[in-house]
């Protein structure tokens, strides 16, 4: 359980003795030049959380993601009113991840709630918002029937999870991505789904704790999250062989913002850092916001002009 802070603490150290910020001692670790020009994340922002530790039946969509325009600096994007499209939720709770947590039985209701928000809000979904969905589908099977449990009593095998993703795919067309929509075993439901959805929607995969799998077919993107058990010469090691975005998780430490100085470090196009409320979460947004700011002025900031993981509508394809 130390490892991974212990190996964060070394890090942080060598940087205090270069006397240089966590990030650029990052940049310099990966083994590539001191680079001239750094750019930050595009910062992914949880809306809601539906998952398994909600109140309500439904387990399916553990979080809701907001994928903000290409270009925007980071305080644009948590001031912005688009990552305010559902503080009007009633009955809803803050949960660890930052972002409202609401009770539901289906999965249309959470995105149905996001479109009657951005109605209300003038905000056009599909055009000034682009929607990630992480299923976290390996944490819903049922082992003895071999069904994922997308809702309290409500069983899918993996052939009728793919009609039911495509079914919300083409309901809702603001749904760009899914992060694990099946556990790794189920290869032939990745490249199916990947066939129906065609390019309208990126098929994402958390390789946290599989970096050495095999590729999935059908993924076009990968999630990696700094936990425990993770050394940042792993971080390092990882993201120089797979194009990824980084995630955040609620095992964190509440008090630690260092997750935005990696990714920036890393050079990555996306970060997670869950939602906009509690302490533990702004910490994150407001390090990102003052890493930009310091590279604003110092002349070195620069911008994602491409990415291997692009959002259809949003990126560059």
């Amino acid at each position: 359980m130390a490892i991974g802070s212990l190996s964060l603490a070394v890090v942080k150290t060598g940087a205090q003795i270069q006397g240089i910020p966590l990030y650029k001692y990052i940049a310099v670790l990966t083994g590539r030049e001191a680079p001239t020009q750094f750019h930050i994340p595009v910062s992914l922002v949880t809306l809601l959380s539906c998952g398994k530790t909600s109140p309500g039946k439904l387990n399916l969509l553990k979080e809701v993601i907001l994928i903000p325009k290409m270009g925007q600096r980071v305080k644009q994007v948590i001031t912005t009113d688009e990552p305010s499209v559902c503080s009007k939720a009633l009955q809803a709770i803050a949960c660890d991840s930052g972002a409202l947590t609401v009770s539901y039985e289906r999965p249309e209701q959470p995105l149905d709630l996001i479109t009657e928000a951005c109605r209300n809000l003038e905000l056009t979904l599909g055009t000034d918002i682009h929607l990630a969905v992480n299923c976290a589908a390996p944490e819903l099977m049922d082992y003895t029937r071999g069904k994922y449990e997308v809702a309290t009593g409500v069983l899918k095998s993996p052939d009728e999870l793919v009609d039911m993703y495509q079914t919300l795919i083409c309901k809702y067309p603001a749904m760009v991505a899914l992060i694990d929509p099946f556990r790794r075993e189920d290869t032939d439901q990745w490249e199916k789904l990947s066939k129906v959805t065609g390019h309208s929607c990126l098929l994402i995969s958390d390789i946290t704790y599989k970096s050495q799998a095999p590729p999935l077919p059908g993924v076009r993107g990968l999630i990696l999250k700094h936990v425990n058990e993770t050394t940042v010469s792993d971080l390092i090691c990882i993201s120089s062989k797979h194009k990824v975005l980084m995630g955040t998780t609620s095992s964190e430490p509440c008090n630690d913002d260092s997750l935005s100085d990696i990714a920036v470090g890393l050079g990555l196009d996306y970060v997670i850092l869950g939602g906009l409320s509690g302490a533990q979460r702004m910490l994150k947004y407001n390090r990102l916001i003052s890493i930009e700011e310091e590279l604003a002025q110092q002349g070195i900031l620069g911008s994602v002009t491409s990415s291997d993981i692009c959002f259809s509508g949003v990126g560059n394809e």
